[in-house]
């Protein structure tokens, strides 16, 4: 994503082009997402409707030991007992006192009534100072350490006690506020590249080897209501809808990246779908038509590119398919394209690497079509 990413940054989308988005959005319907993006799948459906569209997910199968797992679960476990059992002491020892300060405020007598025009400047500064203490206290206890439990309870503790501990488990990262609030909607996906950078660098293999705590940073959280939705579209989803979905199967979650754009909703790039045989070769041509739009660009014949676009998808949509005879048809038009802008066709394919694998077999020819903005 980061190779093609940065090729596309270069092009600018002329106006008057009808396959060139606009500078707010993302690429039209007519031309779909981004490459190497895709439209979610209808199976993601019931996970994307509980998803804010404000932040970017990521999205792994967490398969790191049972052993790691428990540990670095145990740990915080631990440390929010201890910070439930001090809250709860703190409760007790304060039962007494705060009743009777509040008797005090509005005016009735209490243990803790004193009488301060008996009472010299030292000894009340000492009862101001003694009782001013532990409320100071308690607010700092109660403000730093009660979020941080609530947190716990409503975050790890739930999804542990609704999963448990599993071999493989659905991981999905929220991005932090930090990070996405300045983001451009629509428009950071061709544009910020340090944006695509980090989240290349959170889903390398060497990154998701870490089990899922440790996967929390500055710029990704982990969003546990997600992943209880997402487990429970593999265990058993939508209970007592009708009729009843089949379970997900569970690499539906493999490595991806999810992103909301107002074109085309929610859309997907599946990372490790790109170490495949297929997504080799769907990113060697990718960036074979990404170098194409670049060099034409800095020819100053960037709407020819949209041109020869307009024309492939026109022929490749045709009923019948992208034959060999339209292939060939294809080919003299985008010719004549290149000729009637003065730019020698065969010289300008030679300078961006040639035609490998842009309709070599009949039925199979890919000329990009499924690859452009």
């Amino acid at each position: 994503m980061a190779k093609s990413a940065r090729r596309s940054a270069k092009g600018k989308s002329p106006a008057a082009s009808p396959l060139s988005s606009s500078g707010s959005s993302t690429p039209s319907s007519q031309s779909g997402p981004l490459p190497p993006f895709t439209l979610a799948p209808n199976s993601l459906a019931p996970l994307l409707s509980v998803l804010p569209k404000e932040e970017v997910y990521l999205v792994h199968i967490d398969t790191s030991a049972l052993e790691l797992k428990k540990q670095t679960f145990i740990i915080p476990a631990i440390t929010n007992l201890a910070i439930a059992s001090l809250l709860t002491f703190r409760i007790y020892t304060g039962r007494n006192l705060y009743p009777a300060l509040l008797a005090s405020v509005v005016g009735l007598t209490d243990s803790l009534t004193v009488d301060t025009s008996t009472l010299s400047w030292s000894a009340l500064a000492a009862v101001i100072a003694r009782r001013t203490f532990p409320v100071l206290l308690d607010y700092f206890l109660f403000a730093t350490f009660l979020p941080w439990l609530i947190n716990f309870c409503r975050g790890p503790l739930r999804w542990r006690r609704s999963i448990g501990f599993r071999n493989q488990e659905i991981i999905v990262r929220r991005s932090q506020p930090s990070l996405s609030q300045n983001l451009e909607r629509n428009r950071w996906i061709r544009e910020d590249e340090a944006m695509r950078d980090k989240i290349v660098a959170a889903v390398t293999p060497d990154r998701l080897q870490k089990t899922a705590y440790l996967l929390v940073d500055a710029d990704w959280d982990l969003d546990y209501a997600a992943m209880i939705k997402a487990h429970s579209l593999v265990d058993s989803p939508q209970k007592g809808s009708t009729p009843a979905p089949a379970p997900l199967p569970i690499d539906e979650f493999r490595t991806a990246v999810l992103v909301n754009t107002d074109n085309d909703g929610w859309i997907i790039w599946h990372v490790g779908d790109e170490n495949t045989p297929e997504g080799r070769t769907r990113s060697k041509q990718r960036d074979q038509i990404l170098a194409f739009k670049d060099k034409l660009s800095d020819m100053g014949h960037e709407d020819l590119f949209f041109r020869w676009v307009e024309l492939i998808q026109y022929e490749s949509t045709r009923p019948g398919g992208f034959t060999a005879e339209r292939q060939q048809a294809a080919m003299v038009q985008a010719k004549q394209l290149f000729e009637d802008a003065g730019v020698d066709f065969a010289q300008f394919w030679s300078e961006v690497g040639g035609m490998e694998g842009f309709g070599e077999e009949e039925g199979e020819a890919d000329w990009g079509v499924d690859e452009l903005d």
